[in-house]
């Protein structure tokens, strides 16, 4: 009996090695997703907002898959993985020249007699608008899948459309990473609108096994984060405990979602890094590091400020923030070490009144950063080695 079903068998096996054989690279993106959640340390997260999300508040891992790979104008990378093992998605509008290596690095073309050896003669300046650093911040992702949709079909998963954006947009290379950190994202809640301070930090920078909150600078004393003495990590750090915002230690880069942001951002020589964030404030755009480059600093001041004014301008906020340079360290620091471009973080409102306020303020960054680098490159290079 074994011998006469034994070619059943091999056929039936057979059939099952072709289906592996001819699974399309989208399902195997979305498999090796689902295959991430068994890698992850913690559950979910118990702390979020109660409110109902409205059905265009995508930020969930497989949503953020679903809206990446099913573009059509735009072009779907996966650019590497994360510690847990999920994707790290890119997608691409505009030409880009994938021709290999450039023949030399912006660290050693800077100091030549031409900087063009490693930045080229681009037609069109590159942006790449980066969001979800920190897994519980999930607003910066809602607003980048809206803005990927925008540029799709015209109008957003609300059905909303931005005309000055659609006419600015292809004037640029825009390169989105709606999810920087989904470790963090897979095992943080859909927003945290209405949570009191305490649960903010717990879904945000975590608890100790005291039932503590870890503070938002104290979860900035490790690095990594010490996961065998807290209850839950928050969604601020990947699946190994790095906050990723700070992994910016030159020759020494921990997380694999640093690194290959890094890749990038050099491969494409991006003019301007966005940095997308959330806070329990008002939202604005946060003055530069001052230790950068001095044109980059003045830049980011205008630039900064533009922003602030524009938000205060649409009710997004009551007043301007000090205008003064910062003197932080983080992975914004690194983007002009590797490609000579400049890099900027916001913060977005969790706690605003409405959904949409909490991602309105991207548009508006967005449109504000292409109109000023029409006038005005972002990144001046010929500035930067005068």
């Amino acid at each position: 009996m074994t011998i006469r079903f034994m070619p059943i068998i091999l056929a039936v096996a057979c059939v099952g090695c072709l289906n592996l054989q001819q699974r399309t690279p989208e399902e195997a993106t979305m498999t090796s997703l689902r295959n991430a959640y068994q890698n992850l340390r913690f559950p979910k997260s118990e702390y979020g907002g109660q409110a109902q999300r409205p059905a265009w508040w995508l930020c969930r891992p497989e949503e953020i898959a679903d809206i990446c790979l099913g573009v059509k104008k735009g072009r779907c990378e996966v650019i590497g993985q994360t510690t847990a093992g999920f994707p790290l998605f890119a997608v691409f509008y505009g030409q880009f020249d994938d021709g290999g290596p450039r023949q030399s690095s912006w660290a050693a073309s800077s100091s030549s007699d031409a900087y063009e050896c490693y930045y080229g003669k681009p037609e069109k300046q590159t942006i790449v608008w980066a969001t979800g650093f920190h897994g519980a911040e999930p607003e910066g992702v809602v607003a980048t899948l809206n803005m990927i949709q925008l540029l799709e079909t015209g109008k957003d998963l609300r059905g909303r459309s931005y005309p000055k954006l659609l006419e600015l947009a292809p004037q640029f290379r825009i390169i989105f990473l709606p999810c920087v950190n989904m470790d963090g994202r897979a095992i943080s809640q859909d927003h945290l609108q209405g949570t009191d301070k305490v649960t903010f930090r717990k879904a945000c920078q975590g608890e100790w096994l005291d039932g503590q909150p870890i503070e938002w600078r104290e979860s900035k004393r490790y690095f990594p984060l010490p996961l065998e003495r807290v209850r839950h990590p928050g969604g601020y750090p990947n699946a190994d405990g790095f906050n990723i915002m700070h992994d910016a230690t030159p020759g020494n880069i921990r997380t694999p979602e640093a690194r290959a942001m890094l890749a990038l951002i050099e491969r494409y020589a991006a003019d301007f890094f966005f940095n997308g964030h959330s806070c329990e404030g008002k939202p604005f755009m946060i003055m530069p590091s001052e230790i950068n480059y001095q044109v980059h600093v003045e830049r980011g001041l205008e630039l900064a400020d533009a922003v602030n004014a524009r938000l205060v301008e649409a009710d997004l906020r009551s007043g301007m923030p000090k205008k003064a340079a910062t003197r932080t360290i983080n992975f914004n620091n690194l983007v002009s070490l590797t490609s000579g471009g400049l890099a900027m973080s916001n913060e977005l409102n969790s706690w605003a009144d409405s959904f949409d306020d909490m991602i309105e303020p991207n548009f508006i960054i967005m449109e504000v950063i292409l109109e000023s680098a029409l006038k005005k490159p972002l990144a001046d290079r010929a500035a930067l080695v005068r």
